[in-house]
């Protein structure tokens, strides 16, 4: 570990790529649900069935994070998620002073972008993340846990292969419009802690954000 002489060499560069990149994927996410599924959505009018607006949701939302990490900010890093930065850091790959910026830019980056629709969000409940009615708990749990263990695994899969590395951003996008477009009904296909808790944090909505943290740690044990 490189050492500056007050302590750990910091690395202000990739902090601040990973606040702006999940400022601009989280802005993204909910401007593509308030665009479909919030009031007065134009899309509505023309496309009732909600599946099918679900899916065109899955595809903008998952658009933003391959955007980013296509960008320069990108080229620093890109994690966007703390979950993936939870599980490089389990790998070793990490040091726990960065693991701890990278948490802390992604999750004021989170709460930055839902801030910047207020009132416009207000219909869709600033994008909360929470179980869909008579979901049991439980499996919202096993459900989130085992997606962002999918997506997680997937992007080690690919950036660990020299020839794969370069088709991450384009998997990522197919696999998390798949997911959305699945899941979202069910648990509100999370898959970001940051996510979630920067839209739990300004509509100062609690109710089950144990369960995003707990399995956000639970999947890379």
């Amino acid at each position: 570990m490189q050492k500056s002489f007050w302590g750990p060499r910091l690395h202000w560069a990739e902090y601040g790529a990973e606040l702006l990149g999940t400022t601009f994927l989280v802005f993204i996410a909910l401007s593509a649900v308030t665009l479909t599924f919030g009031s007065g959505s134009p899309l509505a009018a023309v496309l009732p069935n909600s599946s099918a607006r679900r899916l065109i949701a899955g595809l903008i939302l998952a658009a933003s994070g391959p955007l980013v990490a296509l960008s320069p900010p990108g080229k620093l890093g890109a994690h966007l998620n703390p979950a993936l930065s939870l599980a490089f850091w389990l790998r070793d790959k990490m040091h726990p002073h960065d693991l701890a910026s990278y948490l802390v830019s992604q999750l004021l980056g989170a709460g930055v972008a839902v801030l910047a629709w207020r009132e416009r969000a207000a219909s869709v409940h600033n994008g909360v993340t929470a179980p869909g009615m008579g979901y049991p708990i439980r499996d919202v749990f096993l459900l989130e846990m085992g997606l962002t263990c999918l997506l997680v695994l997937a992007n080690f899969l690919l950036v660990s292969s020299h020839h794969l590395m370069r088709w991450t951003p384009l998997m990522t996008w197919r696999l998390v419009t798949l997911i959305y477009w699945l899941a979202a009904p069910i648990s509100g296909s999370s898959l970001n802690p940051a996510r979630s808790f920067g839209r739990a944090l300004v509509s100062w909505f609690w109710s089950d954000q144990w369960c995003i943290a707990r399995w956000a740690h639970s999947c890379h044990r």
